[in-house]
């Protein structure tokens, strides 16, 4: 028989650092310009990241602007806040009270009514919309104040949607 081979590494290893270049898994290319979802912008901009909704730092912190306050609608629709609400009204109206007495001013003003049930009560979902609107019984679960606002969010959907069939292939 004739010389056996050498027993040592192949020539070219598979694990070598040459051999082991990484590529890009992903594409590499940006997300297309796309509307800003502030209500009254209405901007087209190009977003760094696939996820940006908002084009400026502006409209970002209107948008958390308008997000705190349609938290505290949501908690003064609540019992506890319409209860804390009433609280506070009657604080004040005995701080004005004490104020007048120690005026000595007398005031023969006629009392003013406040009605139980306000006639708008929800607000628009769409970010940076002020829009209050009451629901009817045709569409007791709107959510939007018009089909433009609706369309907004249904956009951003639509892409987040998209975006998260294309992560999980």
């Amino acid at each position: 028989m004739g010389a056996s081979p050498p027993m040592g590494p192949p020539e070219g290893p598979t694990n070598h650092p040459k051999n082991q270049e990484r590529r890009p898994t992903g594409s590499l290319r940006r997300p297309r310009t796309r509307l800003c979802l502030l209500k009254g912008c209405a901007q087209r901009f190009r977003p760094q990241r696939a996820s940006e909704q908002y084009c400026s730092d502006i409209c970002r912190l209107a948008a958390w602007k308008w997000s705190k306050w349609k938290a505290q609608q949501r908690y003064r629709a609540t019992k506890a806040g319409k209860d804390k609400r009433k609280a506070q009204s009657r604080r004040h109206r005995e701080r004005v009270k004490t104020k007048k007495k120690l005026a000595l001013e007398v005031c023969d003003a006629a009392a003013r009514v406040i009605s139980q049930k306000s006639f708008f009560d929800c607000s628009c979902d769409r970010p940076g919309c002020y829009e209050m609107f009451q629901h009817s019984r045709r569409s007791p679960l709107q959510r939007f104040c018009s089909k433009e606002c609706r369309r907004a969010l249904e956009r951003v959907w639509e892409r987040e949607r998209r975006w998260q069939e294309y992560r999980a292939a």
